[in-house]
């Protein structure tokens, strides 16, 4: 394996050492979540977010705000919020975006849903973008 003499172990949250917080299915919340390290919402959140971090949003999760800003996003379920990605943001097949993006790259599968503006720039730095009226800034 490429110069390795033992077989690699999977790193998980725990054996990693880094933060990860979890948010279970059948659960709501609602206010605003700060947070360093990776984020896996399986349940309904309602309110702002800001993760230094990626955020994951499982099939049958919800994310309903006004801005999101994140490092990277894998979306699976539905996002009602403007959302700001240093990254990348990926749209599965099974996700639902509702709202303007801005991040350095977007992958929208086929199958998606995404209803918004989007903004792609490499350098993209935590700015939400301009709110629309009827399709105008």
């Amino acid at each position: 394996m490429l110069g390795r003499n033992t077989p690699a172990k999977a790193a998980t949250p725990a054996s990693s050492g880094a933060n990860y917080t979890y948010l279970e299915a059948g659960t709501s919340i609602k206010g605003d979540l700060d947070s360093k390290g990776s984020v896996r919402l399986d349940g309904h959140f309602e309110g702002n977010i800001r993760i230094v971090g990626n955020l994951e949003v499982s099939s049958g999760a919800s994310v309903t705000g006004e801005h999101l800003e994140v490092d990277n996003l894998i979306l699976h379920g539905e996002i009602r919020a403007n959302v700001v990605a240093k990254g990348k943001i990926t749209i599965t097949k099974s996700g639902r975006l509702f709202g303007d993006v801005k991040a350095s790259a977007l992958d929208i599968e086929s199958g998606a849903v995404f209803s918004g503006r989007s903004e792609m720039n490499a350098s993209t730095a935590h700015a939400l973008p301009a709110p629309t009226v009827n399709g105008k800034v």
